[in-house]
């Protein structure tokens, strides 16, 4: 009986213990139509303005997210509507994203998901 007892508790803390082996995170964003993937580059409180992207036709294609220091603007996707105008001081947080063949493909904006944007 006891090692019975014995070998139900083992393989119950065996069990118990196992961990899956946690895959990327899939954002609700998505890039010419693809699914993007969280990267595990999480940014926090980054300095940036809001950039209305027109175009001659539409008052207001999109917007983008201009980081301070660098030329390399970031997409708005998960930006709250309150936070979509022009010239706009933010500081946001989030989650730079990525898909298969990122690295082979010369993409502005950067895919990104904003998870907290707050006014500076």
């Amino acid at each position: 009986m006891k090692y019975a007892l014995s070998l139900f508790l083992l393989l119950s803390f065996l069990i118990g213990c196992h961990r899956d082996e946690v895959g990327p995170s899939v954002s609700s964003c998505t890039y010419s139509g693809g699914k993007l993937t969280r990267t595990n580059q999480f940014v926090k409180d980054i300095p940036a303005t809001i950039i209305a992207i027109k175009s001659p036709t539409t008052p207001v294609l999109s917007f983008q997210i201009m980081r301070g220091g660098t030329a390399a603007p970031l997409s708005s996707c998960g930006l709250p509507a309150s936070f979509a105008k022009d010239s706009l001081k933010v500081t946001v947080s989030g989650y730079l994203l990525t898909f298969p063949g990122i690295e082979f493909v010369n993409i502005s904006p950067l895919p990104f998901e904003v998870t907290d944007a707050k006014l500076r």
